[in-house]
C-alpha cells in the first residue's frame, strides 16, 4: 500500500514544484531558445568544416593550413568575424534589456571597455528610457561611469525631451552640479528647442549663472539658429543686453549671414541703433565672409559711407577671413582697389593674417598703407614679429625697403638683438 501512499504525495510535489518556478517560465523559455539557437550555429559550423578540409596539408606530422589570396568577390561575400560578433553582443544586451534592464546594465558594465559596450548601453538605454525615462536616467547617474555615463544620459535625456521636456528640466535641475548636469543640460536644450524653443530659452534663461548654464544656452542657440536664425538672434541680443553674452550674439549672426545674407542684413540694418550693434554688424561681415568672401567683398565695395551700417572696418575682418582661405585671390582683389580708408583698413587686416606664414609679404604691403598712422603702427608690429624668430632678415628687409630714414632708423630699432 505504500506506493498509493508515495503517488500523491509525488504529484503534490510536482505540483508545488511547477507553482515556484512558474513566476521563470518566461526566462526559462527565452534561455532554452538562447540555447538552441547558439547548438544550431555550432551545427552549422561543424557542417561547414569538411569544405575548409581541402584547405589542410600535411608536413611531416603536423597539419599546415595553405595561405591563399582573397579576392574581392570572396571580402564581399564574407562578412567580418568582429561585426558578427558585435551583432551578437548587441543582440544579447538588448534580450537581456528586454527581461530586467537594470540587470542588463550591470551585465554590461562587467564587460570589457570599448565600443562595443558603449554601443550596448545606448541599446539598453533606448529601450529602457522608452518605458520610464527617470528611472533610467536615475539608475544612470547613480551607477554608471566614465564615457558610457556622459554617452548614455545623453540619449537618454534626448528620449525624454521628445515626450515630457518639462519632466527632463526638472530632474537636471536636481542633479548634483557636475559633468553629468552640464551634459544633460545640453542635450535637453538641443532638443527641446526643436519642438517648444520658447520654453526651452526660458528655462535656460532661468538656470543659475554657471557653467551649465552657459553650455546649456550655447547647445540651445546652435539648435535654434539652424531651425529659425532669426528668433535665436533675437534671443541672442538679449541675451547680449542683459547677460553680457556677446559670444552668444557672434555666433547667431554668423551663422544667420551663411544661410541667408540678404535676410540677416536686413536684420542687422533693424538693430543698427540698439545696443552691441557693432557686434552684431562685425558679425555679419565675417559670417558673409565665410561663406563668400568675394562677393563679400563687392558687397562692402558697394555701401555709401553715409549708409547707416558702413564702417571702413569691415573690410579689415573681411580680409582676415578671406586671407585665411585663399590668401591669394585675396591678394589678387586686394591689389586692383583704390585708395582710400577702405583699402586702408584691407591692407591692414590682411597684413596680420599672413604675417605667421610671409613675414615679408606682410611687411611690404603694410608698406603701401595710406594713413600714415595705421601705416608706422602695421610695419612696426609686422617686423617685430618677424625679427623674433628671423631678425637678420628683418633687418635686411628694413636697410633695402622704401622707406623714410626716420622711420628706417625707427624700425631698425625695434628689432631686438642679443
Amino acid at each position: 500500500m505504500r506506493w498509493l501512499f508515495r503517488i500523491p504525495l509525488t504529484l503534490a510535489f510536482l505540483g508545488l514544484a511547477l507553482l515556484a518556478i512558474r513566476p521563470y517560465l518566461p526566462r526559462l523559455q527565452q534561455e532554452w531558445e538562447l540555447l538552441l539557437r547558439t547548438w544550431q550555429q555550432v551545427r552549422a559550423d561543424d557542417a561547414a568544416q569538411p569544405e575548409d578540409a581541402s584547405a589542410l596539408k600535411k608536413v611531416g606530422s603536423e597539419p599546415t593550413r595553405v595561405r591563399k589570396v582573397v579576392t574581392p568577390d570572396q571580402l564581399a561575400e564574407t562578412p567580418p568575424a568582429a561585426a558578427t560578433a558585435g551583432d551578437s553582443f548587441l543582440a544579447e544586451a538588448r534580450r537581456r534589456a528586454e527581461a530586467d534592464p537594470e540587470a542588463a546594465m550591470q551585465w554590461l558594465q562587467s564587460q570589457s571597455t570599448g565600443t562595443e559596450r558603449l554601443r550596448g548601453m545606448l541599446e539598453v538605454v533606448a529601450l529602457w528610457a522608452a518605458e520610464d525615462s527617470e528611472s533610467a536616467l536615475l539608475w544612470l547617474e547613480s551607477n554608471a561611469q566614465g564615457l558610457a555615463r556622459l554617452e548614455t544620459l545623453d540619449s537618454g535625456v534626448e528620449l525624454w525631451a521628445e515626450r515630457d521636456p518639462e519632466a527632463a528640466a526638472d530632474w537636471i535641475d536636481g542633479m548634483a552640479s557636475d559633468g553629468s548636469q552640464l551634459a544633460a543640460a545640453k542635450s535637453l536644450a538641443a532638443k527641446w528647442v526643436e519642438s517648444d524653443p520658447e520654453a526651452a530659452a526660458k528655462w535656460v534663461s532661468g538656470l543659475p549663472d554657471d557653467p551649465v548654464r552657459a553650455e546649456a544656452t550655447r547647445a540651445l542657440a546652435e539648435a535654434w539658429v539652424r531651425k529659425d536664425p532669426e528668433a535665436a538672434s533675437v534671443w541672442a541680443f538679449e541675451e547680449a543686453e542683459f547677460n553680457g553674452n556677446y559670444e552668444l550674439l557672434n555666433t547667431t549672426i554668423r551663422e544667420f549671414s551663411k544661410q541667408s545674407p540678404e535676410d540677416a542684413e536686413a536684420f542687422v540694418r533693424g538693430m543698427a541703433e540698439a545696443a552691441h550693434s557693432n557686434i552684431a554688424l562685425a558679425s555679419h561681415v565675417v559670417g558673409r565672409a565665410e561663406q563668400d568672401p568675394l562677393a563679400t567683398a563687392e558687397w562692402l565695395a558697394g555701401l555709401s559711407p553715409t549708409d547707416p551700417i558702413y564702417s571702413d572696418q569691415y573690410a579689415g575682418s573681411l580680409m582676415v577671413v578671406w586671407a585665411e582661405s585663399d590668401s591669394i585671390a585675396a591678394s589678387e582683389w586686394l591689389s586692383q582697389q583704390p585708395q582710400g580708408p577702405q583699402r586702408d583698413a584691407a591692407v591692414y587686416g590682411f597684413s596680420e593674417s599672413i604675417q605667421r606664414f610671409e613675414p615679408e609679404a606682410a611687411a611690404a604691403w603694410a608698406n603701401t598703407i595710406g594713413d600714415p598712422e595705421r601705416r608706422i603702427r602695421r610695419l612696426e608690429a609686422s617686423v617685430r614679429s618677424w625679427a623674433e624668430t628671423r631678425p637678420v632678415e628683418a633687418l635686411e628687409w628694413v636697410e633695402s625697403a622704401e622707406l623714410e630714414p626716420g622711420l628706417r632708423e625707427q624700425l631698425a630699432r625695434a628689432i631686438p638683438w642679443d
